[in-house]
């Protein structure tokens, strides 16, 4: 009956809620009997069948037991019957139900207070309130395809050692240390260059022309004359010191029909056409990672809502574990200064509230607007994910759960971004 129990709930922040539950003596007698009925289950007595030792010697010989089943008992069965009576606010899927009974007895009944995280209060999402412009046609220029072509051939050029000065178009493969503190610190090793305006930057083009085999040559990087004013001001000059290990030249292949057959086209106007439809691939690729960090941007920034503790801790600490298990991190971590590491921190908590708030962002929109997410494509997001981190050929029939779980995420996050976008206004 609604008059055996009176429910209070005070709803807190960051998901938090507080229930005050009051209820009549005939669910603390319900609660006893569940309770004694549960002991002697358990409890083996001299003379007695197990479960048929009768209630008041039970009660007297395991007072304590019997105490602290009743009150767990008082517990779930006050939680269940206010939940049938008012449906209370669920659980988020980090969160335990703490409960604490500030009186009972057989005669009066209850007062239990329970504490614990809901799930978040998503707001409705309204995809024409993400505003963009219309999406250009994506071209690709000649000079973006020759360039393209220009790059295939050095996989395909004859390569000849040198030994004298360095000059204009060569190639040279170097080491580059920091050497901005007193232990040199490797940045890159065996790694090759051209000598020209496009392939390196200016001062290193200037401290190696005119350079012979094996030189070891200290400098200093700056930006390009090329560069805008931001990337000058942002730009953090280093000491480096770059060693000569090989100067070479290179023969390069002539752009004919064998020369397309070896890229697996049978001739050089296909090779062209293939070129360009890849670069414009790419370009489309790149297009759509933008469009989609706006719609990012825009569902953070326009939709506020609270989000559970624990969620953000988990998440806080699974970033962390990842930074730390980073050698480079580690070593750059450590020389960090006092308010270094307090700015570190505070970003770290917000990109993990951020990261838990466009979970269930995402979840909404898949939600609402039914967006269907096939188990096929779960399996192949799973499997390139699985290829990512192993770099072999995974088994189909062996997804690991926690790799299944992110490639959901994943897909859910991009099927709500494409949605978005799709249905947004567009100018």
């Amino acid at each position: 009956m609604e008059s055996d129990i009176n429910i209070k709930i005070e709803k807190k922040s960051k998901c938090k809620i507080e229930i005050d539950i009051d209820i009549s003596s005939e669910i603390v007698k319900e609660a006893s009997k569940q309770a004694v009925k549960d002991l002697k289950k358990e409890i083996t007595l001299p003379g007695f069948r197990k479960g048929k030792a009768p209630d008041s010697i039970v009660l007297k010989k395991y007072p304590d037991d019997y105490k602290e089943r009743l009150e767990k008992k008082i517990a779930d069965l006050s939680f269940i019957k206010a939940h049938e009576k008012e449906k209370l606010p669920s659980l988020s899927q980090e969160s335990k139900i703490i409960f604490k009974i500030k009186e009972y007895s057989l005669e009066k009944g209850a007062q239990i207070h329970y504490s614990y995280e809901t799930e978040p209060e998503v707001p409705k999402i309204d995809p024409k309130a993400f505003k963009i412009s219309k999406d250009n046609l994506i071209e690709v220029s000649k000079k973006e395809t020759d360039e393209a072509i220009r790059q295939i051939r050095f996989f395909h050029a004859d390569w000849k050692d040198v030994d004298r000065p360095i000059k204009e178009d060569d190639y040279i493969i170097i080491d580059l240390d920091s050497i901005e503190s007193a232990t040199p610190q490797r940045v890159f090793s065996d790694t090759r260059f051209e000598v020209s305006d496009k392939g390196m930057a200016s001062w290193m083009k200037e401290l190696v022309i005119g350079k012979k085999l094996n030189d070891s040559l200290k400098g200093t990087s700056k930006p390009d004359e090329t560069a805008n004013e931001e990337e000058k001001k942002n730009f953090e000059p280093k000491k480096v010191l770059v060693t000569i290990k090989k100067i070479e030249e290179a023969k390069l292949p002539k752009v004919d029909d064998e020369f397309a057959k070896k890229v697996g086209t049978k001739s050089v106007d296909e090779m062209y056409e293939s070129i360009k439809k890849m670069l414009i691939e790419q370009k489309q690729t790149k297009h759509n990672q933008e469009n989609r960090k706006k719609v990012h941007e825009f569902l953070i920034k326009t939709y506020k809502f609270d989000v559970p503790d624990s969620l953000i801790q988990n998440e806080l600490n699974y970033r962390k574990d990842a930074y730390f298990k980073n050698p480079k991190f580690k070593k750059k971590y450590d020389k960090m200064t006092p308010e270094e590491i307090k700015e570190f921190e505070k970003n770290l908590l917000t990109y993990s509230e951020d990261a838990i708030r466009i979970f269930y962002i995402s979840k909404k929109i898949v939600a609402d607007f039914d967006i269907k997410i096939s188990d096929d494509e779960i399996k192949q997001r799973a499997l390139i994910i699985l290829y990512r981190e192993t770099g072999q050929k995974p088994n189909p029939k062996n997804i690991p759960r926690n790799v299944y779980a992110l490639a959901i995420s994943q897909l859910v996050l991009n099927k709500a971004e494409d949605y978005i976008l799709d249905h947004s206004s567009k100018s």
